[in-house]
């Protein structure tokens, strides 16, 4: 319980201060002219708050893990932050919606 309150107040604090939207790209600009959305409004965590939320999640430090990467996707109708890393024997893979900062998938892999 000590450690989801851990993280659910790190994910506020890192939204509070991301506060920034995405810029479109064409993929993006195709995707919302097909849907009618309106993506450029759609304020996103950003790039930092996604790592933050996967490092809490594993209990990890940002200095712990190598080869991070943290890319903006759609998954099934929504926009995710796909955060990877490795640390020690293992590599871990993190979906977060974009919008809320919520963990919608976790894998963790012996390497």
């Amino acid at each position: 319980m000590k450690n989801i309150m851990l993280i659910a107040a790190m994910i506020t604090t890192a939204v509070v201060f991301a506060n920034a939207t995405m810029p479109q790209t064409s993929a993006c600009k195709s995707c919302c002219q097909a849907q009618g959305c309106k993506a450029a409004k759609t304020k996103y965590i950003g790039k930092d708050a996604a790592i933050a939320a996967a490092l809490a999640h594993a209990g990890l430090a940002r200095n712990a893990v190598r080869d991070l990467k943290c890319e903006l996707d759609r998954e099934n109708g929504v926009m995710v932050y796909e955060v990877e890393f490795e640390s020690g024997l293992f590599d871990y893979e993190y979906d977060i919606d974009a919008t809320t900062g919520k963990i919608l998938k976790s894998k963790k892999e012996l390497d």
